[in-house]
């Protein structure tokens, strides 16, 4: 996973939104360019673009809700708008506006958002943005980028949220708001063979771990007798030695054991729930205390330990350990080379290893209105909304298949 600044390293700064034409057609050069080159995406392959249209016509409220499994996403959701010839709104983190792109970004229509607390700024712009424009507005509910196209993450409820706030303006104008989830999904060409390119991505990284390539061993049981090997040093790390068993069962187990130890030391008590939304209340903690003026520097370590080990749960989170036995694809082979690629040599941006079609699938819209009306509770409504939405995301991928067998 990539890891993002830290508010005391990099500082939120808000930028107001607007979509300039001048720098969206700029931005859609540079974003095909990058697509092509980085991403090396060459072909798409689009159903349901009409359904986005139709709501469009209408004058309704959209807010697009895409699974979030690859670097390319942005800018396949950037090109979904160029063919509608309506430019898209962006929620984005706030730590992707450094440099040049802090200028840009806002003139394609992205504005910033700090994910770790309660960023009102953001929400607000949101909801103005859902409520009053004729532009859609895109939010990746998961998140983060967990490289697992075939499986959804658990979805927050941010996104419901701010559909609930947005209804009521376009209540005033007897419109509604649509929640259009989309699913993506990337594939390798149907005429190349990425298979040589990912042995020899899996041999670089067997040699940074000083491990010795195995004759004859398939692609997939190198992959796991690397993630064992990396497990086994994380486990003598946190739990004195390493442990045996099946390799999801002692990832949940060392998960647990890292986030139980930090919420009994900030939290007295340990909690359930969501790894990403437990993790979250501890960030938060933690960043609280970097935030305290003349903090103590003993206490300000402590919480720097504390962020290092959230973001190693977060790792291995994002390995849920059957992923690749479960259906042995090229497809998600790369996904997990891409992901120990950046986790394990330190590369942010990991090239995919042969060219690729973007696979998106514009799915039934959800009325947010009707879910409303039929319950008088805010937050149950959003829970209802969330529900939904991730069951809907899920089958859209589905749908889709899985890729090409390894």
């Amino acid at each position: 996973m990539r890891r993002l600044p830290l508010s005391d390293e990099f500082r939120h700064r808000y930028r107001a939104p607007s979509v300039s034409p001048f720098w969206v057609r700029a931005g859609a050069i540079a974003f095909r360019r990058m697509l092509r080159r980085e991403q090396r995406i060459e072909q798409y392959d689009i159903e349901g673009l009409d359904r986005l249209a139709g709501l469009l016509d209408r004058g309704d409220g959209v807010l697009i809700a895409p699974n979030h499994c690859d670097d390319a996403d942005a800018g396949v959701v950037f090109e979904l708008g160029m063919r509608l010839r309506r430019p898209f709104y962006y929620m984005a983190a706030y730590q992707i506006f450094k440099g040049k792109a802090g200028y840009v970004l806002p003139r394609v229509g992205c504005f910033p958002v700090d994910r770790e607390g309660t960023d009102l700024r953001a929400f607000k712009t949101a909801v103005e943005l859902l409520g009053d424009r004729p532009n859609p507005l895109v939010v990746f509910p998961e998140g983060e980028i967990y490289h697992m196209a075939d499986r959804l993450t658990p979805i927050r409820e941010g996104v419901a949220t701010i559909a609930c706030s947005a209804l009521k303006k376009r209540r005033t104008a007897g419109k509604t708001v649509w929640i259009v989830p989309v699913g993506l999904k990337y594939r390798f060409l149907d005429d190349h063979d990425p298979r040589p390119a990912l042995d020899a991505q899996m041999t670089a990284l067997e040699a940074h771990l000083r491990r010795q390539t195995r004759p004859g061993r398939s692609l997939v049981d190198r992959i796991y007798a690397f993630a064992e090997g990396a497990v086994c040093l994380k486990e003598t790390e946190y739990l004195g030695s390493a442990r045996s068993g099946p390799l999801a069962d002692r990832l949940a187990e060392l998960r647990e054991h890292i986030l139980g130890a930090i919420e009994e030391r900030r939290f007295v008590i340990r909690k359930s729930g969501d790894v990403p939304v437990r993790v979250k209340e501890l960030r938060r903690a933690c960043l609280e205390v970097l935030a305290e003026s003349g903090a103590d520097p003993a206490r300000i370590a402590e919480a720097r330990h504390d962020l290092n080990d959230l973001f190693v749960v977060m790792q291995m989170f994002s390995y849920p350990g059957d992923y690749v036995r479960d259906c042995p694809t090229l497809e998600r082979a790369s996904e997990v080379l891409l992901k120990l690629e950046q986790d394990t040599l330190g590369i942010q941006f990991p090239r995919p290893r042969g060219p690729r079609r973007a696979v998106v699938r514009v799915g039934e819209p959800i009325d947010v209105g009707a879910f409303a009306a039929s319950s008088e509770r805010p937050r149950r409504t959003a829970s209802v909304l969330t529900a939904t939405l991730e069951q809907r995301l899920q089958r859209l991928l589905d749908a889709i298949g899985p890729g090409r067998p390894l």
